[in-house]
């Protein structure tokens, strides 16, 4: 039957090309400035559900929008359900693409585009699968449904919504990580540090002043570029010397093996700009944080106050603290490994003082209770406050379960390789699902390029993917 599906998959390539390079052209980044009744994460995630829901419409499906958090597209009628759950909404892009990121483009047979991989490409490549379900007569028992979520990349506000009015499927899959399946998620600690402005003491006249310092723009990626600007004051201007400190801080950037600049604004103003590595937060010690690496030089330089303390916090505590040991939270299990900690959005101002956004991830079999904890007195330790914070919960499916047998068999069927289990630090909507596994899209040895600039998937990988969709959805809802 396998055979079947890859034929089917592959008479879809010039319309399926051509439809996900429209879809991925929408910009469906959150934008809250935009956002209003119907459209809770602005126009263009709005845009994208909608983009979605009307192909689904125009094929004769059955459809629904739920006030703009998420929407369905549905397969036949049956009282069990079999659930594909799939996201809209992408990361920023930051700079230095090769093509526009909301641009298309295909080079070598790779489709450029932010949401290529991630999540936006795989989804349409899960609607293409169920027509072909549909389309191919074949009967089933149990009704499908494709939901699409909007908001996976920040708050999964949608899928809050999605539970509190519709009704969840017990099994299904995510196509949202790798083949060949992914058992055993980490659960998620997602605090915000804060910590109040202070001056220091009367005698600082000649410190440093750290006037504001900004890293990051989403919790699930590490940073790639930090901006810091510093004041040197009259005494502090005479004990630095702009040439030394200029020294200073090349042999920082060679040491480091980085890019960076150095502006002065006015007299007695600085700006430092630094650049650093970005990955998904899922793996932090795959990038360089900007952040934090910016915080290493200036916390060398003289500074009181709550601006000491932020920069001591990134410097000394948490740059390079991947696992979480100077945090006091380091454990991990046999399923799913380590715990991660990633800084990804970094703030300071004199008058608003500091605040560092964290995304912790933790081992599938740990008390997530017991690590929040931990976490509270340990900040309270360094003089911080935690100002809000949002868990979401580890999954883990036995191998042993059907949907794993099932979908097992399906991989096999159309790889000819071993359906090894895996685990994840990321966090896809599987876990929305008692028994519900996140499944590609990405082959084994492909590069992840999710959440990175010029990020990609190779289109045959996508057809490949859509007929291992069909196949599963079939044998999942016969």
């Amino acid at each position: 039957m396998s055979e079947y599906w890859k034929e089917q998959a592959l008479l879809q390539k010039a319309a399926f090309v051509e439809d996900v390079k429209a879809f991925l052209s929408i910009n469906s980044i959150e934008d809250m400035t935009t956002a209003t009744a119907g459209k809770p994460f602005g126009e263009g995630v709005a845009a994208a559900l909608e983009s979605l829901l009307a192909r689904g419409a125009q094929d004769g499906f059955w459809t629904k929008n739920l006030d703009g958090y998420a929407g369905t597209i549905e397969l036949g009628d049956g009282e069990e359900e079999v659930g594909v759950l799939v996201h809209i909404d992408v990361v920023t892009v930051g700079e230095g693409w090769t093509t526009p990121p909301f641009e298309p483009t295909i080079r070598d047979g790779r489709l450029y585009a932010r949401g290529a991989l991630d999540d936006k490409g795989p989804a349409l490549a899960a609607y293409y699968a169920l027509r072909l379900v549909r389309d191919s007569g074949l009967a089933l028992t149990k009704r499908v449904r494709l939901i699409i979520g909007t908001d996976e990349e920040s708050g999964w506000l949608c899928m809050k919504h999605f539970m509190e009015h519709d009704r969840v499927p017990p099994i299904g899959f995510s196509p949202d990580s790798s083949f060949p399946m992914t058992h055993a998620e980490k659960g998620q600690i997602n605090p915000t540090l804060t910590i109040a402005p202070t001056q220091g003491s009367a005698d600082g006249e000649g410190r440093l002043r750290l006037l504001s310092f900004v890293s990051g723009d989403q919790g699930n990626s590490v940073p790639d570029k930090a901006e810091a600007v510093v004041c040197l004051g009259a005494a502090a201007g005479e004990q630095l010397a702009l040439a030394q400190l200029a020294s200073q801080w090349e042999e920082f950037l060679q040491e480091k093996a980085t890019s960076g600049r150095m502006e002065q604004l006015a007299p007695d103003r600085l700006k430092f700009t630094v650049a650093g590595k970005p990955a998904h937060g899922m793996a932090p010690e795959e990038g360089v944080n900007a952040g934090t690496l910016l915080a290493c030089f200036l916390r060398e330089r003289s500074f009181e106050g709550s601006a000491s303390s932020f920069l001591s916090l990134l410097s000394d505590i948490i740059h390079e603290d991947y696992y979480g040991q100077r945090l006091q939270l380091a454990c991990e299990d046999d399923v799913s490994g380590k715990l991660t900690v990633n800084a990804g959005i970094l703030r300071y101002s004199e008058t608003d003082g500091g605040s560092v956004r964290l995304n912790i991830r933790y081992p599938a079999t740990i008390s997530c209770e017991e690590y929040v904890e931990k976490l509270k007195k340990r900040v309270a330790e360094l003089g911080w406050t935690i100002d809000s914070l949002r868990t979401s919960k580890s999954h883990y499916v036995p191998k042993d379960h059907p949907v794993i047998q099932t979908l097992s068999k399906v991989y096999e069927e159309h790889t000819g390789q071993p359906a090894t289990l895996l685990s994840s630090g990321g966090a896809t909507y599987a876990k929305i699902m008692p028994y519900g596994v996140a499944f590609g899209p990405l082959f084994p040895g492909k590069e992840s390029t999710a959440h990175l600039i010029d990020e990609y998937v190779e289109i045959d990988d996508l057809l490949r993917a859509m007929a291992i969709y069909a196949q599963a959805i079939y044998e999942l809802a016969r």
